[in-house]
């Protein structure tokens, strides 16, 4: 998509957001969402973030698009899950906008307005930029948590060099790639990567959510090493904030993987 596609889409409100949900790995209990982006363009239909966020950095509009998902996700969450004990709901800020001080004003302000308690919202560090600054980031994470907001690390992965040193800052949780977590029952390295992230998350006081969860055998390899939290397709898609309430219902009265399923050893092909 080139520049005057990425403004109009901002400006015509072509980009909103769809909700996947996140369970309890221990009792399958509903616990938050991840707001996602979409495009909805007028002639390709519904566009995937990867598609059109990375164009959106590059032309410097991301603050724009966090703001715009921020205030449609805040007023969704608040209309479909009212009340201070509902649905935790994560946003995808990228490093450099999380940095601004300007960033957590603006997202207090959409969040007083929708009426949502801080404690509902989690802000999730996305991984398309390396950390150059660690003591800055630390000071805005210090903010956050004082003003009572939840802060992930996204996406972790074996290549994130600087994750150890993310570790000691003061985050709520980190979130393990799909692609990670389906491969830990594939590779005995992806396994014992996994396994010890996880151990260093408990450590360090972290909660873990295990991505990309797609199958019963995902969901027991991940309860087996530790992980807190599921979110992928074998919990559900992400879906529009109307959805949400019908989605909860039927999780509620459908069978999930039980936890005895963690008894269940993975079998390596390296």
């Amino acid at each position: 998509m080139q520049v005057p596609e990425i403004e109009a889409a901002l400006s015509s409100a072509w980009i909103e957001p769809r909700y996947q949900p996140i369970v309890r790995l221990s009792d399958g209990v509903p616990i938050g969402v991840e707001a996602l982006a979409r495009l909805n363009h007028p002639s390709l239909g519904l566009l995937g973030a990867g598609r059109f966020v990375p164009q959106i950095e590059l032309a410097g509009l991301a603050g724009e698009l966090t703001e715009q998902i921020a205030a449609t996700t805040f007023a969704d969450i608040a209309a479909v899950d009212p009340g201070p004990a509902g649905f935790a709901v994560g946003i995808n800020v990228p490093l450099d906008l999380l940095l601004l001080p300007s960033t957590l004003a603006r997202l207090e302000a959409r969040r007083e307005a929708a009426g949502l308690e801080p404690r509902r919202v989690v802000l999730e560090l996305t991984e398309s930029q390396p950390v150059d600054d660690i003591d800055r980031l630390g000071r805005m994470l210090e903010q956050l948590r004082r003003a009572g907001y939840g802060a992930v690390i996204d996406d972790v992965v074996p290549a994130m060099a600087y994750l150890p040193k993310l570790l000691d800052l003061p985050f709520t949780g980190l979130k393990l790639d799909g692609g990670l977590v389906r491969m830990t029952g594939q590779s005995r390295t992806a396994h014992r990567f996994a396994a010890a992230i996880i151990s260093a998350a408990r450590r360090h006081g972290l909660t873990v959510t295990a991505e990309g969860i797609e199958d019963s055998a995902d969901w027991a390899r991940m309860l087996s090493l530790g992980a807190d939290q599921a979110q992928g397709f074998l919990v559900a898609e992400a879906m529009e904030a109307t959805h949400l309430p019908a989605w909860r219902q039927l999780w509620a009265a459908s069978p999930h993987p039980e936890p005895a399923a963690a008894a269940v050893d993975p079998v390596f092909t390296n």
